[in-house]
């Protein structure tokens, strides 16, 4: 009799658990242009015509993080450095094309994950303004079109809010940046909250069976 009814309430509990992977929402990412998003540090006036100087950087001006920000970001794993290169979690959120978050696993990283975990409650009298809309993401290794091409990028990836599943994001194999709609995840005063993106599916490089994501930031509101 216990024997039966153990199996029965495994049973309900796998039922369940495919019965919600299955009513998970997907969204499909939409491309977008570098350009919209990386500018020069600078330009000057040089024989009449106007040059850019200094790195590129991504965000220029004003943005969600002019008022928002990502307390922390920890990745399940990460592949050992090469020299001065890193690979860690941090790296898909340092708004530097040239750096990327490539997990340990060499089987295409699938269920690896990184979490950003938000709370603002440094921020005097914060009541809940803050929170986010939207991701801009540039998937793969996007130092050089030869990295981009021979590393695995990113197909699909599961988001979860504080450990609920929230959306199925399906990516593009895009060398160039994309974004996607998450809807308003706003973000509480005196609480936690947890982002995870978990690689589900992967496009495979041409070379390697690392998969790597170079930026992996938000816009949203509350800051204008």
């Amino acid at each position: 009799m216990r024997t039966s009814i153990f199996l029965i309430a495994a049973f309900l509990v796998l039922t369940s658990s495919v019965l919600s992977a299955a009513d998970i929402k997907s969204v499909k990412a939409v491309q977008s242009k570098d350009s919209d998003y990386f500018d020069y540090e600078d330009y000057e006036i040089r024989n009449g015509k106007e040059v850019p100087i200094g790195k590129i950087e991504f965000l220029k001006g004003c943005s969600w993080y002019c008022g928002g920000y990502v307390k922390k970001i920890m990745a399940s794993s990460a592949m050992a450095p090469v020299g001065k290169s890193t690979y860690k979690g941090e790296n898909a959120h340092d708004f530097d094309k040239d750096t990327a978050w490539i997990p340990q696993k060499e089987d295409y990283g699938i269920g690896q994950y990184l979490n950003y975990e938000f709370n603002f409650d440094k921020e005097k009298d914060y009541k809940g303004r803050l929170g986010v809309t939207k991701i801009l993401l540039a998937n793969g290794y996007k130092k050089s079109r030869k990295l981009w091409e021979a590393n695995s990028r990113v197909k699909k990836i599961r988001m979860y809010v504080n450990g609920t599943p929230y959306r199925d994001l399906e990516l593009l194999d895009s060398f160039e940046i994309q974004t996607i709609d998450i809807g308003k995840i706003m973000f509480p005063p005196r609480k936690t909250t947890i982002l995870k993106f978990e690689i589900l599916e992967v496009y495979p490089g041409k070379k390697y069976m690392e998969t790597a994501i170079s930026e992996l930031v938000f816009e949203g509101v509350g800051v204008h």
